[in-house]
């Protein structure tokens, strides 16, 4: 998984990470998606700690689907896209799988939304 944000300086990559989430996601929709408590998701906004184990993994999940999004839909419509009710989920909304840990889905059906637009 490449990670395609740029570091500014006196900013690590983890707290652009979650800033860049957080444009469409709010810090407890991370948490959730993490699987972590919301305090935490606020300590790797500010450079306090970094996301260790599983929840570093899930995070970076979570930005992945976010970049492939970025290909497909303004940012009004990935905020749309994450807390709507999507057929190809079984009327599921991509933010509650993205809480139970099932990122493959997301993944697939992102890959098919750019397949579609390019």
């Amino acid at each position: 998984m490449t990670v395609t944000t740029t570091q500014t300086q006196g900013e690590g990559v983890y707290a652009r990470l979650v800033a860049e989430l957080r444009e469409v996601l709010t810090a407890r929709e991370i948490a959730g998606a993490s699987g972590v408590a919301e305090r935490q998701v606020h300590h790797w906004r500010a450079g306090e700690t970094r996301p260790r184990g599983e929840a570093r993994e899930r995070l970076l999940e979570l930005h992945y689907v976010l970049e492939g999004l970025r290909d497909v839909y303004t940012p009004e419509g990935i905020e749309v896209f994450w807390h709507g009710r999507n057929r190809d989920l079984e009327g599921r909304r991509p933010i509650d799988l993205a809480q139970a840990g099932e990122f493959e889905r997301l993944v697939e059906l992102v890959g098919r939304l750019r397949d579609s637009n390019f």
